[in-house]
């Protein structure tokens, strides 16, 4: 017999085909086309290395580049719900549910301590993955308290803003009382 072998649904090869490569092993710039590996592109900033276009990255991405290793990820437990009931061409529930199984994030606002130059930082960072980055109750919770952490340990707080506006299905509040205490 040839290299092929005659079928009812057509001709198939004898030979066996090449496996695929492993998602997430290669990236292709969208301004030049070149292709590179993933480490490659780590290396260099998350910056193609043949053009220097700036690729979009995640909150854990800026918390690997800043910190100096490890970190600690703050109210990871925090995850928006439908307080307004809100009807659109897609339940909201659904909604939240889906992104969350797309980015294996709680929510676009993520919150981190750790050290940079061996000093304390508090991270807040804002993951454009996550429904556009939009801004929703959970999000102000989270600022508020990165801030309140911030105030109570006496160390800084770095904000990275991608958002793509408020959350119209959710809305933005926080129920805390006013004034705050002062500080000692």
């Amino acid at each position: 017999m040839g290299w092929f072998k005659r079928l009812k649904e057509g001709i198939q090869t004898a030979t066996k085909f090449k496996k695929e490569a492993p998602d997430g092993l290669w990236y292709k710039c969208n301004s030049c086309g070149e292709t590179s590996t993933m480490k490659e592109l780590r290396e260099n900033f998350f910056k193609c290395p043949k053009c220097n276009y700036h690729v979009r990255i995640g909150s854990h991405d800026y918390f690997e580049l800043l910190f100096d290793g490890r970190y600690q990820e703050l109210h990871p437990d925090l995850i928006a719900v439908d307080k307004l009931e809100f009807t659109d061409l897609k339940a909201y529930p659904d909604r939240l549910e889906e992104a969350r199984r797309k980015t294996g994030l709680a929510d676009a606002m993520t919150n981190a301590v750790g050290k940079v130059k061996k000093r304390s930082l508090v991270i807040s960072a804002m993951d454009f993955s996550f429904i556009g980055g939009s801004m929703g109750s959970v999000m102000g919770e989270k600022i508020s308290l990165a801030i309140d952490y911030c105030l109570e340990h006496r160390i800084p707080l770095m904000i990275i803003s991608k958002s793509g506006g408020a959350r119209m299905m959710e809305s933005a509040f926080r129920s805390c009382k006013w004034p705050r205490p002062p500080l000692n």
